[in-house]
């Protein structure tokens, strides 16, 4: 898959990319359950695209990458103020406010399931505001860059403190 939909990539990027993530989707599939639940390994499950899988986070973490090369704009530098107006874009919103209280959660009962169940809702959100809300060429692009910046921030620091690894590409 990366070699088709990245040609110029060396063999060397897509082998390191395929190492993340095939790392990530161990571990995230192994966070994402419940302590006291049972446990069945799956590779199929776990490397699917959809679902709750490092695969769909990391997609949706790729896609703001995306939004950013698209508009030829750093996500990292890029400032901007949120205007919220849309229906996806306050749901989008109100679930990047609640990650504080998700990581005191977490933290408080030593469950990471419930760290990965927000970030697989807020890929869910984003991929919903995604397919809602033109970003590019919009009249609110900035206000939305900005929704999108924030939603890469925090899928980037939830993953990290799951201890795993990001990509810019897939």
């Amino acid at each position: 898959i990366f070699q088709t939909r990245h040609p110029e990539a060396s063999e060397n990027e897509i082998d390191q990319a395929a190492r993340i993530l095939g790392i990530d989707a161990v571990k995230y599939s192994d966070l994402s359950n419940h302590r006291i639940k049972d446990y069945q390994f799956s590779y199929e499950k776990m490397l699917r695209f959809d679902g709750n899988t490092a695969a769909f986070i990391l997609y949706s973490y790729v896609r703001i990458f995306g939004i950013f090369r698209k508009v030829g704009l750093d996500p990292i530098a890029f400032q901007g103020a949120f205007s919220v107006t849309h229906p996806s874009e306050r749901d989008l919103m109100l679930h990047l406010i609640r990650f504080k209280e998700t990581i005191d959660k977490v933290t408080d009962d030593l469950l990471p399931n419930r760290l990965t169940d927000y970030l697989y809702g807020l890929a869910e959100l984003f991929n919903v505001f995604f397919r809602d809300c033109r970003v590019e060429g919009s009249p609110e692009e900035k206000s939305r860059l900005r929704l999108c910046q924030a939603s890469l921030f925090v899928l980037q620091k939830g993953l990290s403190l799951l201890g795993l690894k990001t990509l810019t590409w897939m």
